[in-house]
């Protein structure tokens, strides 16, 4: 099921810096996108991780507008916050 919200401008962004959490993040995600507000955007940064994590924010983000996902080569916590 894909869920779709109009997000031209979005009231709140939420960074999320990614790096090898499979594990834990289909919970993160659900746990952000289960909440009452909804005029947001899930933006993930996938920090070069070697696990499935990107993969996992891959198919997150298809199955909801409101998250957006960059890969980036590991720079650390720091380069995936900036």
């Amino acid at each position: 099921m894909i869920v779709t919200y109009p997000m031209e401008n979005p009231l709140l962004s939420i960074i999320t810096p990614v790096y090898n959490v499979a594990h834990y993040l289909p919970g993160c995600i659900e746990s952000i996108l289960a909440q009452q507000f909804t005029d947001f955007e899930l933006i993930l940064i996938n920090d070069g991780s070697t696990d499935e994590s990107g993969e996992l924010c891959d198919r997150f983000a298809q199955r909801d507008t409101r998250i957006r996902v960059f890969h980036q080569d590991n720079r650390g916590l720091s380069g995936a916050r900036n």
